[in-house]
């Protein structure tokens, strides 16, 4: 059996006009409108559409319920279900972790940066914005969002408020596979592929080369 074909309009045909209020009573919400058609042509294929149109509508409007209501299930769920012992101590690691490199670093406001280079941009965001742009620098969520509802950049990518360089080759070797606080773990963990072991954070200005190839080898790695 063949698939119905559904039929067309081509060209300026179609006129659509909200529709005068004759007094008629109708639910809430409910509006009517003119549609003027152009040709009796034009009029008879819209007439053969309208059936295909009503139906293609309400299998629409019924996925659209049936993905709304799942995503409110899931939701209420993820706000119900209680987090297992080993969710709970990981989140906690975690969390120390984060604030470890924020303590131990240091960061930056967009605003801080954008005077320490003398920015004269309205936006003080501009600066930081462009430089994220160009994957030269990276941005992490504050773990305290009453006090930083904007994101923040761990210090330790800047050398006199600038970006340093090899922080750029690292994020073009992780062509965005690692979120920002992954990177920020990164820079800041042990790192097998370094001279005894070191921190990329502390070889970024002293050996940066050492620390682009332990990036594009982790990178190589996770990819294979």
């Amino acid at each position: 059996m063949g698939k119905t074909a559904t039929p067309t309009l081509q060209g300026d045909v179609l006129t659509l006009q909200p529709g005068r209020d004759d007094g008629e009573c109708r639910p809430p919400g409910v509006r009517t409108f003119v549609l003027e058609v152009a040709s009796e042509a034009a009029s008879n294929t819209l007439l053969a559409s309208l059936p295909i149109l009503d139906r293609l509508l309400s299998e629409k409007i019924t996925s659209v319920r049936k993905q709304r209501m799942e995503e409110m299930v899931d939701f209420l769920a993820a706000h119900m279900v209680a987090p297992t012992q080993s969710e709970t101590e990981m989140a906690q690691r975690l969390a120390s972790r984060h604030a470890r490199v924020l303590n131990e670093f240091g960061y930056f406001t967009a605003e801080r940066l954008a005077d320490m280079n003398h920015s004269r941009a309205h936006n003080r965001s501009a600066l930081t914005d462009n430089w994220r742009k160009r994957n030269q620098v990276f941005a992490v969520p504050h773990p305290n969002k009453m006090l930083h509802e904007q994101d923040v950049f761990p210090a330790f990518q800047f050398e006199d408020g600038k970006p340093i360089k090899a922080v750029h080759a690292v994020l073009e070797a992780f062509g965005g596979r690692k979120t920002p606080w992954k990177l920020a773990l990164w820079f800041t963990s042990n790192n097998g592929w370094l001279p005894g072991s070191a921190r990329p954070v502390d070889l970024l200005t002293q050996n940066p080369q050492a620390v682009i190839e332990a990036a594009h080898r982790e990178a190589e790695g996770s990819a294979a």
